[in-house]
């Protein structure tokens, strides 16, 4: 076998292989998101193979290309929450009554900044997710949805609204004049909001990335291709299908 076709294996086999343990860690996951029950777990690994299989029989030409747009848009997004939501939780606890003025106002300046840039990131994943539907995105994009409504008092509080779309807004001038001690309380506690979103954007990333290995599988057809059967990557990551070598 020449060398650029070893190098090319090599490198098919670490997409499956990454692939396959991103799908486990995705499986339990969304097991756990659904109270545990094994066949809730099975109906959304389901539901994840029948969104592949969408792409790979139903999607050609421009609707293949919006499918990867809205993908990527999805994957860059939720990369970018789960950072501005690890700096929020990571905000430190101050003696808030010892702050002087010049230090609140830049405490909530920081703030500010990242919660404007989380609800961008937010909003845009949020829209990635309906533009493309399927059930998987359906119910990432409910529990967002879910996910606000338990917080919703608190954080109007702060100016954040919920769109009927599912998109947030932020009143900065109401968002300015509350105190920095409550922004801490609200957006940077573990269990907040703003902790929840954060761990479920890992689990729309991983479908995202996942999503954009079936949509993308055509620049590796050297070394693999789907078998007779109409096996695809998902067959083999949930244990039931084959890849034939094309030798």
């Amino acid at each position: 076998m020449a060398r650029n076709g070893i190098n090319s294996l090599i490198l098919q086999n670490r997409l499956v292989s990454q692939a396959r343990s991103r799908a486990r860690t995705q499986s339990t996951k969304m097991g756990s998101i659904l109270q545990g029950n094994s066949n809730n777990s099975n109906s959304l690994a389901n539901a994840i193979k029948k969104q592949a299989n969408s792409h790979k029989y139903g999607l050609l030409g421009d609707e293949a290309k919006k499918s990867k747009d809205n993908y990527t848009s999805m994957k860059k997004a939720a990369e970018s929450l789960k950072a501005r939501t690890k700096v929020l939780l990571e905000m430190p606890e101050k003696e808030w009554e010892k702050l002087t003025e010049e230090e609140a106002t830049k405490y909530k300046e920081d703030m500010l900044a990242q919660v404007s840039g989380l609800i961008e990131d937010y909003n845009k994943m949020m829209k990635a997710m309906t533009e493309e539907g399927g059930s998987v995105n359906e119910i990432y994009a409910k529990q967002m949805k879910g996910y606000f409504q338990n917080a919703k008092s608190k954080l109007g509080e702060l100016g954040i609204t919920q769109n009927s779309d599912g998109t947030l807004s932020l009143n900065k001038e109401l968002f300015n004049k509350a105190d920095p001690s409550k922004m801490k309380e609200v957006l940077g506690k573990a269990g907040t909001f703003i902790d929840n979103i954060g761990k479920r954007a890992e689990n729309i990333l991983a479908n995202a990335e996942t999503n954009l290995a079936v949509l993308g599988r055509s620049q590796y057809a050297g070394n693999y291709s789907y078998n007779r059967y109409g096996s695809d990557i998902f067959d083999a990551l949930l244990g039931g299908g084959k890849y034939s070598a094309k030798g």
